[in-house]
């Protein structure tokens, strides 16, 4: 079960997920696994990504929302400390040039994984408040991903 905490400034949002933290560093990270979690029919969905994970290097994942709407969200990773924390800029296609920063911590707990999320910069952009809603669907798809083989239908 998914938590949620928020402050002006910040979104928090954990879940305990039963896989090492490797295989969820992983999930987060490569590409071709992210695609096959990220999204739900109907609401929105990463059809692809594209990532240079190291610090300074570019990510951008680019997908479909409802009504067959395109956008994409890119930004550049500020720390990169497998398996136990990746930090990186957010820049949506929705928000203008508005940037925030995400924050994916690791920690190893109960055999398994405590995934932490904290999403900040919202101060400074009020008008982001969607994502209050979007970070818990996320963690819970990588966690159906990881714990159970939950994935999106192969791209045709």
């Amino acid at each position: 079960m998914a938590t949620t905490q928020a402050t002006p400034d910040e979104l928090i949002n954990e879940i305990q997920i039963a896989a090492p933290r490797e295989r969820v560093f992983q999930a987060i990270t490569d590409p071709q696994q992210l695609v096959k979690w990220w999204g739900k029919a109907g609401l929105y969905r990463t059809t692809k990504m594209t990532a240079d994970l190291r610090v300074g290097g570019k990510w951008r994942s680019e997908g479909d929302a409802a009504e067959g709407r395109k956008f994409f969200v890119y930004g550049e990773y500020l720390q990169v400390e497998p398996p136990a924390l990746l930090v990186y800029t957010w820049i949506a296609s929705w928000s203008g040039a508005a940037a925030t920063t995400v924050h994916w911590e690791l920690e190893e707990k109960d055999g398994g994984t405590l995934v932490r999320v904290r999403h900040t910069g919202f101060a400074a952009h009020p008008e982001l408040a969607q994502h209050f809603q979007g970070w818990p669907l996320v963690i819970g798809w990588l966690q159906g991903y990881l714990e159970r083989g939950e994935s999106l239908p192969e791209l045709k």
